[in-house]
């Protein structure tokens, strides 16, 4: 007999939640029963379909008025801005994934849950006191709750990174930057915004753009020791994907590069197998579209001098940690 699928409803279906639903299509664990978005229907299964960075989806899709079928697989359209309007206990959902940017707090989300949804998962930090989980660092002390947040991707990539290092080394302060590839929230061409940073205003495409990050907000939720201690910025590239983290770290005392590197390689393979990873050879950003790790670090440009510590790793930030919230999403269905 086989084992009950896990029931999956996704609101927001922009880079992540499409990237997300990639990911569940291609694990037998999942089905995908319901889609909610505010653009057509048309353009919906359009852009599952083709992907300009991950390629086109190796499944037949077509639309009949309000119903989405990938393959022989049916999912529900909706195109609804209150969530208090949907009655989706029909479709017998188990998790809804929230990534639509909107809905930041568990008051928000209790109408999921209030129409027939068991359990919430917010793709990006919560803006109250939502529980947060990062797959990798603390999922095993789930309690169970009904809503929670996955984190920001680039805290997906800090964390575990910073967790090696602090328990083995001790961190005392961090700056961090982020060399990020652009997203929609910037503009294709100059033109107004309404970011109250003036720097959005300006070509994506055209400009390097260093904007304030809440990375060292999100990775300060696990380390609260080190609230007053952390900096971080986004410096945008002119890249469709993919993130190189660069981490400065003042740890306690002295340490030399082959230590911190055989390190990090024995924690990973020991407690961070397919969240962490290493390499040793000379790759650019393109490889690293859609790696399903949190982080894969750059051993070869790790620095010390002094207690001055530097780790480099990659990321893509979209589809790895799309890949992290589907992983969350197996662990709160294990207590349904």
């Amino acid at each position: 007999m086989s084992a009950k699928k896990i029931r999956i409803f996704i609101n927001g279906f922009g880079r992540i939640g499409r990237s997300s639903a990639r990911i569940i299509l291609e694990d037998s664990s999942f089905e995908l029963v319901g889609i909610n978005d505010l653009y057509s229907y048309e353009q919906m299964a359009y852009l599952l379909k083709y992907d300009s960075i991950y390629g086109t989806l190796e499944h037949a899709i077509h639309l009949e008025e309000e119903q989405l079928f990938i393959d022989d697989q049916k999912v529900k359209l909706f195109c609804e801005s209150n969530p208090e309007n949907m009655d989706i206990r029909s479709l017998n959902v188990d998790v809804v994934l929230q990534c639509s940017g909107m809905f930041l707090t568990t008051e928000s989300n209790l109408s999921w849950i209030k129409n027939g949804a068991k359990k919430v998962i917010i793709s990006t930090p919560a803006t109250d006191d939502t529980p947060t989980y990062i797959y990798g660092v603390n999922h095993m002390q789930y309690k169970q709750e009904s809503i929670i947040s996955n984190s920001s991707c680039s805290a997906n990539a800090i964390v575990p990174i910073f967790q090696i290092i602090d328990k083995h080394f001790g961190i005392q302060s961090a700056m961090m930057s982020m060399y990020h590839s652009y997203t929609s929230y910037q503009n294709l061409l100059d033109g107004k915004h309404y970011s109250k940073d003036i720097r959005r205003t300006r070509s994506a495409t055209q400009n390097i753009i260093p904007l304030m990050s809440s990375a060292a907000e999100a990775t300060a939720c696990f380390f609260p020791q080190l609230k007053e201690k952390l900096y971080a910025k986004s410096i945008r590239v002119p890249i469709p994907s993919t993130t190189l983290y660069e981490i400065n770290i003042k740890v306690k005392e002295n340490y030399t590069k082959e230590e911190i590197n055989q390190r990090l390689e024995s924690e990973i393979k020991a407690f961070y197998k397919n969240i962490l990873n290493t390499t040793t050879t000379p790759k650019e950003s393109d490889y690293y579209i859609q790696n399903v790790h949190s982080a894969v670090i750059n051993l070869p440009f790790t620095v010390m001098a002094g207690n001055l510590l530097r780790v480099s790793a990659w990321q893509d930030n979209e589809y790895g940690y799309a890949k992290r919230l589907v992983d969350m999403t197996k662990v709160v269905h294990r207590t349904l």
